[in-house]
């Protein structure tokens, strides 16, 4: 049940009965699988706090996270260890928090009344189509295999859910223009045709993603779209399909390309997600530049592995690495 409060809206509103009265709150829902990483989520929780503060007095925050583990879970809360100005908490999707859950005690009242609902913008929309729209949300482009490792989904259906979304004008197949990075360069072209999302298409991925209308979520966009195109860009993508190849006995929940990881200095080309051996798994992908000098790919490669290494310490999670680059360059980074 969505609801809306001013400007923006919310996955739920509940009363939450404790000793002492009812609350007033409100639910925002995060699923794992939706295409984001984890760490992204905060601009859009604290405009939607100021919101609440603004129009709704008094009221607490429950984010609930539907996951198949527990590491995107906790990746989550410890984005919010600099906390919120309201009292917020983040569970599952399916545990009810009791009182002392909260960061700080909510504001109890004798009732609390509901805020209107609103439609479900993404009901008509199938679940394969909505991963799709998700995918080049994030990415802003790109080819049927790339979208299809991304969603988690076979090719094949990946380019049928891809017409179809085409016949609906959420996504076009097109030449489009390279992403430069100097705008006042001429114009090129990109070397092939790909999928690109509509404006509709996007406003649906957002609102998935709990983005009301105007809320800026931008960031959570895939990093340096000046090298889409590229050979390294692909590889970065199909990562997530490799891997289900390579591991058919594990479970690959899902992954991102060239996204930012809190508190690291460097970002992986590809961070894929899953249990493999009943642990929980993140997997690293590296591709090597060759090109470049060696000292400076030895450095780099050391500081990169260190980098992976202290990410998984950190998180919890164990770790796999991979390096797609010439055999020195992967001694380079081991030996340490």
């Amino acid at each position: 049940m969505t609801v809306r409060l001013g400007d923006v809206t919310f996955s739920d509103w509940v009363s939450l009965e404790y000793e002492g009265g009812f609350t007033d709150t409100f639910i925002f829902d995060i699923d794992a699988l939706n295409g984001l990483p984890p760490f992204g989520y905060r601009p859009l929780l604290q405009r939607l706090v100021a919101e609440l503060n603004l129009k709704r007095p008094g009221a607490s925050f429950w984010i609930r996270v539907a996951s198949p583990g527990e590491w995107y879970l906790m990746e989550v809360k410890r984005s919010m260890t600099r906390g919120l100005s309201i009292p917020y908490v983040v569970t599952t999707k399916d545990k009810t928090p009791d009182y002392r859950s909260f960061s700080f005690g909510p504001r109890l009242f004798s009732s609390s009344f509901p805020p209107p609902k609103v439609d479900d913008e993404i009901s008509h929309i199938s679940c394969e189509e909505l991963k799709c729209l998700q995918v080049l949300a994030r990415i802003r482009k790109g080819t049927d295999n790339e979208i299809a490792s991304l969603a988690g989904l076979p090719e094949t259906i990946t380019y049928e859910v891809l017409q179809e979304l085409q016949k609906k004008k959420m996504v076009i197949f097109k030449l489009g223009e390279v992403i430069q990075k100097d705008k006042s360069k001429p114009k090129i072209m990109d070397p092939y045709p790909m999928w690109h999302p509509r404006r509709s298409g996007v406003s649906i991925a957002l609102r998935s993603w709990g983005a009301s209308e105007g809320v800026d979520f931008s960031g959570v966009k895939e990093l340096n779209p000046d090298k889409i195109c590229t050979p390294h860009r692909n590889i970065s993508r199909i990562w997530i399909s490799w891997l289900r190849a390579a591991y058919p006995r594990a479970e690959i929940w899902t992954g991102w390309s060239e996204t930012k990881l809190p508190g690291i200095a460097f970002y992986p080309d590809a961070l894929a997600w899953g249990r493999i051996q009943g642990h929980e798994t993140l997997f690293w992908l590296e591709v090597g530049d060759d090109h470049k000098k060696r000292k400076f790919i030895e450095a780099i490669t050391k500081k990169r592995v260190k980098a992976s290494i202290k990410f998984s310490r950190r998180t919890g999670a164990r770790l796999i690495y991979a390096q797609l680059s010439p055999d020195w360059v992967q001694d380079a980074g081991m030996c340490q």
